[in-house]
């Protein structure tokens, strides 16, 4: 303890000795002394110093939120305009409630900022998350920044900045606002069941570490991929699914954005694993998921817009061929019959890891119920009836086996 407050009386010391001429004037003399008087004499380097660390602080956090605000002002700005205007997006953005409209809403002290978009053809939903550092914070980012470096496994997840594009479809083909809507919806959108997609190598190992569903993938490579990218997918066929419904623009597109995009992905099985049977159920979601670093530019913007649009496009047609009972559908009844398979698979591993967790707990609580029947008998003086009862069994047996013996 000593060694802990040593160098704090040591620090006192020196802040009064800053003083010290101050303090040494008597009562008397400090009184007849005017207020400027006291100012000259005062040695006011400690109060300028904490006056300085506060004013870098409040320059600090007042920065962070600049950049963060910017950045999301410039992406939401541009990316909302696009959903409603090019992609034909009915609903953009958010409602306040006097009635106006958010391009976007931010949370957790302006580190994440999202925005959505609905009622369009082909697709239930597109909503758009964005994770940014604390930058209004500093140290905590130096902390975080500390802790992932010695404890991995204590870092949350989404820690690291990124953005992250979720669109799912609806199985509802229309050509004009006025059709009448396909009744096999539901049915269309489950032919979405599988996991495939496009992964780039340096953030590979970090997806399937992160992402359940790649955690189920395997890992091609291939020429109808820049060199940057891999296929990741739940069965080989299913690398052929994005090239089929893509062209070499789409592959211009992956060598401009290899320093930007993540991944882009089909699956319907949720980013983390379920614990039980029920949360399996109701997790499951198909859906395509576009993963970025934050757009901090107009160049990223627009690679991000294009992106977009291509996964839409994909989504477009293949609603349109699984409505149509087009002969080109790359979805096959045997691709999707293997896909089911695998979920037959990870649902068995799930209730089979359900099941053993029950059955520790109710091991537990049997534990538990012995000692505490223990603890009353021993409280009510019969558990020492039993202890001597045992004994006496024991002594009996051991006298039995030496007359055995002789």
């Amino acid at each position: 303890m000593s060694a802990i407050l040593r160098p704090v009386v040591k620090l006192s010391e020196k802040l009064t000795a800053l003083n010290e001429k101050y303090l040494s004037l008597s009562f008397e003399e400090q009184k007849s002394m005017s207020f400027l008087e006291r100012v000259k004499v005062y040695n006011w380097t400690f109060e300028l110093i904490s006056l300085s660390i506060i004013g870098l602080i409040f320059f600090a956090y007042k920065y962070g939120v600049f950049v963060n605000e910017s950045r999301a002002k410039r992406l939401f700005g541009t990316l909302n305009g696009f959903l409603q205007d090019d992609l034909q997006f009915a609903k953009v953005g958010f409602s306040k409630g006097d009635g106006s409209r958010t391009i976007y809403v931010e949370e957790r002290q302006k580190t994440w900022f999202s925005t959505f978009a609905t009622g369009r053809s082909a697709i239930e939903s597109l909503s758009v998350r964005v994770h940014m550092f604390s930058r209004s914070n500093p140290v905590a980012m130096l902390v975080e920044s500390l802790l992932g470096l010695a404890f991995p496994s204590l870092v949350v997840q989404d820690i690291a900045e990124h953005c992250e594009v979720v669109i799912k479809p609806n199985g509802v083909f229309v050509t004009s606002e006025n059709a009448k809507p396909n009744a096999d919806a539901k049915d269309v959108v489950n032919k979405f069941k599988f996991i495939t997609g496009v992964v780039n190598k340096s953030s590979m190992n970090e997806l399937r570490r992160d992402s359940y569903y790649l955690s189920l993938t395997r890992t091609s490579e291939s020429d109808k991929l820049p060199v940057e990218y891999v296929f990741m997918s739940e069965a080989n066929q299913l690398n052929g699914f994005i090239p089929h419904y893509t062209d070499e623009n789409f592959q211009n597109l992956l060598k401009r954005s290899a320093k930007f995009l993540q991944c882009i992905c089909f699956t319907d099985l949720p980013a983390r694993k379920p614990l039980t049977d029920k949360l399996w159920e109701a997790a499951q979601q198909p859906r395509a998921v576009i993963r970025t670093k934050v757009p901090t530019n107009d160049q990223d913007v627009a690679l991000l817009k294009q992106i977009i649009s291509s996964v839409v496009e994909i989504i477009d047609t293949v609603t349109r061929e699984m409505v149509q009972k087009s002969p080109h559908v790359f979805i096959t009844s045997e691709i999707l019959r293997k896909s089911n398979q695998l979920r037959t698979q990870e649902l068995a591993k799930v209730v089979k890891a359900m099941q053993q967790v029950e059955r520790e707990m109710a091991q537990e609580k049997k534990q538990e119920a012995e000692k505490e029947r223990r603890r009353q008998l021993k409280a009510s003086g019969e558990q020492e009836k039993l202890d001597q009862k045992m004994k006496e069994k024991r002594e009996r047996r051991l006298r039995n086996k030496q007359k055995v013996r002789m």
